[in-house]
């Protein structure tokens, strides 16, 4: 149930905000409401929140069912800060009787039940976790700062992500208005690479576009010709790219990259922790090797990032920022120069934590004021010690500075809005969001990336630029590489490899029978191939799947027989 935040009370469960959980106080995704504090947090970051009626108490639960809906509650696309939203229709029956002092805030709205707490028709149910509770039971019950808090307490795990239905649809719309890179017949040329990169900038100039094509390439051609053109230095000229090497032929350099990369962000890291001065001009040298990697073919450094499964260290997590930054950057078409840019902004973004308490980034459960604005400073912390090393180019500062604000000013340290925050910073907001929400945190679980992608989709218009996340699903792929997914047989796969064809049928590697027994010598598969085969039933994608489903560990199947042997190309 869709419910403003005025409508909230002691014993609801919350299950999703209107915005990312990472720019709120707000550390576990899914809790139940038990303090005024909550309450009062809860209606100064949000103006609405899915509430989950079945996990609420049954006092809460039967106040909301009370409630009058109504038709004209809006979606989730005021772009307005909180403080200057326009009043809107109110509360009505329980839950407006049961409004707290402050229930006159200017964001109270309606309340509407949009289907948003169940899963879409279309789409599978949630994926069993072999190693995990159940999506009802209480969460990490062995946490002790939370069994102080309340030994009731109940969490719901990260995984049971809360996309609305619409959201999905326009999702879908999106992908079906991806330009492909050639025909089912042609091998991709050249000339029909720069075509379709136009067209994902531009819209489908010449062409008769469907509705939902006419709307992205709306916004697409409305970026590419005024902010993009702005954003960039003048002169700058965007280019094509073109996969260079196979995955297979890229793999050796890429894990050389990669181990490189982890390598020396680790030492700067350790600089900026012991009070030395750190030395960038080394990170500069590595991620230069990252964009000679990531343009002659992007799949295969993401495939060995992905294989890093396990909680993330801050630098492996700035080297994934990093390689999600330069994928968005090769499908805008950065030069060669801007491109590491993109990647030193991702490597170093998030070097400040390192001066922060350990205990304070892992804590469950909700931080208070004066522990929000301790990891709020991680920002200035970071940008301090780097202006110890070797000068930083200003784009890369303005990345580093800008990358938790947000378009609604409802981010952080400056609370910037709109314009006001450069292209680097909003790449790399989109880019740092979408690694932590795939990412498996101490107090949460990861979700599927394809869910990671809908929820920045979700979120786009208010916190980031629609745009530049249509941009990014592109870089990435819908289901990106490294991601587990299940196919219409029920096998369990891992995406080796993006067809640029046809981007919903990528190669995959089988790792489990229908059964989700896990298979002994793991299978590579074409989707796009074995759909044109008319001896076999076409196999599709059913969903993607959060990291560690069924137990699977992707570092068990690091494809060194099939690189070797140049399967994947």
């Amino acid at each position: 149930m869709k419910l403003p935040v005025a409508g909230l009370r002691i014993g609801v469960f919350v299950a999703e905000l209107d915005r990312p959980w990472l720019d709120t106080p707000f550390l576990i995704q899914g809790f139940l409401v038990d303090s005024e504090i909550e309450l009062s947090t809860l209606r100064k970051y949000c103006r609405y929140v899915l509430v989950d009626l079945e996990l609420s108490t049954p006092e809460a639960a039967e106040a909301l069912r009370g409630c009058t809906v109504e038709d004209d509650a809006p979606e989730f696309e005021d772009t307005a800060p909180v403080a200057e939203r326009p009043p809107g229709p109110g509360l009505r029956g329980a839950a407006a009787r049961q409004q707290a002092p402050d229930a006159a805030r200017p964001d109270a709205r309606a309340l509407r039940e949009d289907g948003t707490t169940a899963a879409h028709p279309d789409e599978a149910p949630a994926p069993a976790r072999a190693e995990t509770a159940r999506d009802d039971a209480p969460r990490r019950a062995d946490t002790a700062s939370a069994s102080a808090r309340n030994p009731q307490r109940t969490y719901r795990i990260r995984s049971d992500v809360r996309i609305s239905s619409d959201t999905r649809d326009r999702f879908r719309q999106l992908v079906r208005g991806l330009p492909m890179d050639a025909t089912d017949d042609d091998e991709p040329s050249l000339a029909r690479r720069a075509m379709s990169g136009l067209r994902s900038l531009f819209g489908r100039r010449g062409e008769a576009p469907s509705a939902a094509d006419a709307r992205a390439g709306k916004a697409r051609s409305t970026f590419a010709e005024t902010e993009l053109a702005e954003s960039l230095p003048k002169g700058t000229r965007l280019k094509t790219y073109v996969d260079r090497h196979s995955v297979g032929e890229e793999l050796p350099r890429a894990r050389k990259t990669m181990a490189r990369g982890e390598e020396t962000l680790a030492s700067v890291v350790a600089d900026i922790r012991g009070g030395r001065i750190p030395q960038t001009e080394q990170v500069a040298e590595v991620v230069d090797h990252m964009v000679d990697s990531m343009i002659d073919n992007p799949d295969a450094l993401l495939w060995v990032a992905q294989l890093r499964e396990e909680h993330l260290q801050t630098y492996q997590h700035g080297v994934r920022v990093a390689l999600y930054m330069i994928a968005m950057g090769r499908q805008l078409g950065f030069p060669r120069d801007l491109l590491s840019n993109l990647g030193m902004v991702g490597v170093l973004a998030d070097v400040g934590k390192t001066k922060l308490p350990r205990a304070l980034l892992e804590k469950p459960g909700m931080l208070n004021p004066a522990e929000y604005s301790i990891i709020k400073e991680h920002v200035r912390l970071g940008l301090e010690a780097l202006s110890q090393g070797s000068a930083l180019t200003p784009e890369v500062e303005l990345g580093i500075a800008q990358h938790h604000e947000r378009l609604d000013g409802s981010g952080y340290p400056k609370g910037l809005k709109g314009n006001e925050i450069s292209i680097y910073g909003r790449m790399a907001a989109i880019a740092d969001s979408f690694s932590a929400l795939i990412t498996p945190r101490p107090y949460a679980n990861p979700l599927a990336p394809q869910d990671a992608l809908m929820s920045l989709y979700q979120w786009a218009g208010t916190s980031f630029h629609e745009p530049l996340v249509e941009q990014f699903v592109q870089g990435v792929g819908v289901f990106p590489v490294g991601s587990l997914v299940e196919l219409s047989s029920g096998e369990v796969a891992v995406v080796l490899a993006q067809n640029r064809v046809r981007r919903l049928e990528p190669r995959v590697l089988l790792l489990t029978a229908p059964d989700k027994r896990p298979l002994p010598p793991p299978v590579e598969k074409n989707l796009m191939q074995q759909a044109r085969d008319n001896d076999s039933t076409p196999l599709r994608i059913v969903r993607g799947l959060p990291s560690g489903a069924y137990g699977l560990k992707l570092r068990d199947y690091y494809a060194d027989e099939l690189a070797a042997a140049n399967k994947l190309v």
